[in-house]
């Protein structure tokens, strides 16, 4: 595709700017030229030193240190991020997951360790592959420290729309010699009532010449969690036709009495149990023969275990409206149907199958895994200052096993779901009468995804002696990413199958229900007790059931990135400003492949041919950074980027899957763009005190496109359907203001606190309507109080974000606000008693789709406690 021009009228300014303000200066010395992050620690100790290197820093780049993780009750590194200016974590099973940067989503930011990219994987098994990295294999103890780079420099990774996120690992020739730590901590959790160890261990060592070194951390924590949740799913438009005595029957005509209803296709009350057994080690060793040349060898491996398994009583309109039933006394507020009672109508369902809703148990073996090697060779060579880098990242996993059975009744049932955060369901056969529920289907599924990366990269960079440039410096970079993703079905389980032939009920597994399920959520009217099926006894025997399975062609998609960039920056210097001015040029080249649906039945193997799409882009990537100090203590900082973020990997498939009998599908486009944004950043820091600091940062992103679902009349099979697709749709603007204030108030009392304003604006091109911009909360605050002393080390830390788009259909996540303590006391000097706390105030997370009538999640993760030591020596 041909290079389109960009105007960028921003960086001319910037750096007609910086030759105007320019007096003949010598050189900085690479000492003083390689300070540049913002360390926020926010604590006297490191304070004056930390807010000294962010005076000094080129660019708008936030980090939070090991130092100050280990005062947070933070236990893995999205957790750590979210007290940084401008972060907004998403949590899953109650643990910190991923992050978005300035109201992006998680998938619009990448992640990298030291620099390079860090493979990712995920468990859940409807999970689609992300490209926003999954934190939950990141122990917080590995970090060094964590940056967050919010404008580019053009010697920077593309692929963030956001930001950028840098976690980086200990230097063994950096790090004191023979230094020893390990923690060791038992969690509790009040709503799973168990008891979990965390262990973890850093050494380091030098040989006495004190050229060469070798530092290992290990890392090994258990938690045994418990959700409890109500759920509902597959909300779509309805039509309804008017029955003569006022039931509503389900129709997809279009002459429908009543038409486009907001209704629900399914939800149950869920309890969610899950053992996790996440074990990490990194390797770090370097080696400095001589002043010219060091050599860096960093190795990590991260394995998280993730058994789990969920019991859910549900209700199915689907499967009422399948089998001919209809819906009596209805109530429908804001289009949305919140009341009706579901019957089944005899007649109409010949073969009596008892589907109209069901109990389902579900448990699943669940690992996923990362890890990476990465060499780093640097070399001095009189001006120049050389790099050279290559490394492989490799992750994977999924559920290997997905066991689920439904034991089903033919009941009549209602669902109300008019009160907020509550769904009340009745069923005219007992959820508790065991005997009524009946095997109907049984599975046996599994899901695996690989995502891997081989880079190799140059970087050289050389002194000037200039009254203007103070250094220049080019690099090069190749980067071949792959990602796959496979999944398979069993298909001889269902009740005229396997299921029927079993006839087992729930009364064959007995299990006692788990204590205070739903005691915060919903009322006394919310279903909080069913029969509840004995996992141990249901696995057991279905090991002597003897599955068929297959390919689930429609999702299964391999698709390999290759890129290749190049870059030239300068780096400029006077008396009072630091500015770099760059271009980085970046060529994609990607391989799309996936199952094309050809044919029918779907469970034919033969209705499918495989085909592979290419594509090639480049993208022209300027950026410009200026720091200008204005007085002593007042610097202004100016930046000006264009950035781009390549869309989801199941987005791209070049695939179709489609319903013959409803004539509607779904496909993928592999022809779609990456988001695309000029961006501008205007900041001003007042450090007026010798650990204090008040900033202001305004931000504007002008994104060109974002990823739309246009619905349009394809032919397959000659036949006529209506399929959704993947569109570069219209573009918006995201613009906001951070304000960010730390200071030591008075003897060793402090305040640090954060807000982050956030402003999406778009409308959608298909529907003409105003459309929220997916991971923008508005308001997103950050509030800490600490006091330390000789002997004490206290925080109490308060992390609140507003509504936001999913990215998910038109899910919605509610406002979100949780608050978090730890405590320190130094036993002696080798030796501190740590206790702390997440969730204090056991908050419940809710998720809504359209209107908060459509509730799609309200969820209970329950508070947890921390006791332990840390040894350091």
């Amino acid at each position: 595709m041909p290079i389109k021009a960009v105007n960028f009228v921003n960086m001319t300014i910037l750096f007609t700017l910086c030759s105007f303000m320019s007096m003949a200066n010598p050189p900085v010395t690479s000492d003083e030229k390689k300070l540049e992050t913002i360390q926020i620690r926010g604590f006297h100790d490191s304070a004056i030193k930390t807010l000294q290197d962010k005076r000094d820093s080129q660019s708008i780049i936030e980090a939070i240190s090991a130092q100050d993780i280990g005062k947070f009750p933070d236990k893995n590194v999205a957790e750590a991020l979210q007290r940084i200016t401008g972060i907004s974590l998403s949590r899953a099973q109650g643990e910190g997951e991923r992050v978005g940067v300035r109201g992006t989503t998680p998938e619009q930011n990448r992640t990298f360790l030291n620099g390079q990219a860090i493979a990712s994987a995920d468990w859940w098994i409807s999970t689609q592959p992300n490209r926003g990295f999954n934190y939950t294999l990141l122990p917080a103890d590995l970090v060094s420290s964590l940056e967050v780079y919010k404008t580019p420099q053009a010697d920077h990774n593309e692929g963030s729309l956001g930001g950028s996120v840098n976690i980086k690992t200990q230097r063994p020739l950096h790090t004191e010699r023979n230094h020893f730590v390990a923690n060791a901590q038992i969690q509790y959790n009040d709503l799973s009532g168990e008891f979990d160890p965390q262990l973890a261990a850093f050494y380091n060592w030098t040989n006495p010449d004190k050229n060469f070194g070798a530092l290992i951390t290990f890392t090994r924590n258990q938690r045994s969690l418990r959700r409890d949740g109500l759920e509902s799913w597959g909300w779509h438009e309805q039509n309804f036709q008017q029955n003569t005595d006022g039931t509503l029957t389900a129709s997809d005509d279009n002459t429908a009495d009543i038409k486009n209803i907001w209704t629900p296709g399914g939800g149950g009350s869920a309890i969610f149990q899950q053992q996790r057994i996440l074990t990490s080690a990194t390797a770090n060793f370097e080696y400095q023969p001589n002043l010219d040349w060091n050599i860096q060898l960093n190795t990590l491996y991260s394995v998280l275990n993730a058994d789990n398994s969920n019991q859910n009583f549900l209700w199915q309109p689907s499967s009422v409206f399948a089998r001919g039933g209809h819906i009596s006394d209805a109530r429908i507020s804001d289009n949305t149907l919140t009341y009706a009672r579901y019957s089944q109508v005899p007649e109409q369902n010949a073969q009596n199958l008892p589907f109209s809703t069901a109990m389902e148990a579900i448990w699943r073996e669940s690992e996923i895994n990362t890890s990476s090697v990465h060499l780093i060779v640097s070399q001095q060579a009189h001006l120049w200052q050389n790099q050279y880098q290559i490394g492989f990242t490799k992750g994977g996993g999924g559920s290997k096993q997905d066991h689920t059975s439904q034991f089903s009744a033919n009941t009549a049932f209602s669902v109300n779901t008019t009160e907020r955060k509550n769904i009340i369901a009745n069923y005219d056969v007992s959820p508790l009468d065991a005997q009524a529920w009946q095997l109907t289907e049984a599975r046996n599924d599994s899901q695996d995804s690989n995502d891997q990366e081989l880079y190799l990269q140059g970087d050289f960079e050389r002194a000037v002696d200039h009254s203007i440039i103070s250094a220049i410096k080019v690099g090069a970079k190749y980067r071949d990413h792959q990602r796959d993703f496979i999944r398979y079905r069993s298909f001889n389980g269902a009740f005229d199958g396997i299921a029927q032939q079993l006839d087992w009920t729930l009364a064959d597994y007995p299990a006692s229900f788990p204590h205070g399920f739903l005691s915060d959520i919903g009322d006394q009217y919310t279903l909080r007790n069913y029969s509840f099926a004995n996992i141990s006894s249901l696995s057991k025997d279905f090991q002597t059931i003897d599955f068929i399975k297959q390919q689930e062609k429609a999702s299964r998609f391999d698709i390999q990135e290759r890129t290749t960039a190049g870059y030239v920056k300068l780096m400029l210097d006077g008396d009072d400003y630091r500015a770099n001015l760059g271009v980085r040029l970046v060529n994609t080249r990607q391989d799309a492949g996936a199952y094309k649906r050809i044919g029918s039945p779907v469970e034919q193997q033969e209705s499918f041919a495989w085909q592979q799409h290419n594509k090639n882009y480049v993208d022209i990537l300027p950026s410009a950074n200026i720091s200008i100090d204005l007085n002593e203590n007042l610097i202004a900082r100016i930046s000006a980027a264009r950035v781009m973020s390549r869309p989801q990997y199941n987005h791209l498939m070049p695939s179709t899957n489609y319903n013959v009998t409803q004539a509607q599908g779904q496909g993928g486009n592999p022809d779609l763009d990456p988001y695309r944004a000029n961006q501008f950043d205007l900041s001003v820091e007042w450090y007026f005190n010798d650990a204090a600091l008040l900033s202001v940062a305004l931000f504007n992103k002008d994104v060109e496109s974002f990823v739309e679902f246009k619905r349009t009349i394809e032919q397959h099979e000659g036949i006529e359907m209506t399929i959704d697709r993947p569109i570069n749709g219209s573009g918006g603007t995201i613009r906001g203001v951070e304000i960010g204030y730390q200071q030591e108030l008075i003897y060793g009392f402090g305040l640090i606190t954060n807000y982050t304003f956030v402003d999406g604006d778009r409308t959608d091109s298909t529907s003409a309507r105003d459309d929220y911009v997916p991971g923008t909360s508005k308001h997103t605050i950050n509030l800490t109080s600490y006091y330390e002393n000789d002997w004490l080390s206290s925080r109490l830390a308060y992390n609140y974000r507003t509504h936001f788009a999913t990215g998910v259909g038109e899910t919605m996540m509610d406002d979100f606000g949780q608050l978090d303590g730890s405590v320190t006391f130094k036993i002696s000097d080798s030796l501190d008693f740590v206790i702390e706390a997440i969730n204090l105030t056991d908050e419940i997370t809710y998720l809504y789709e359209r209107n908060e009538y459509a509730p799609t999640g309200i969820y209970q993760n329950g508070r947890r406690f921390y006791v332990g030591v840390r040894y350091s020596h």
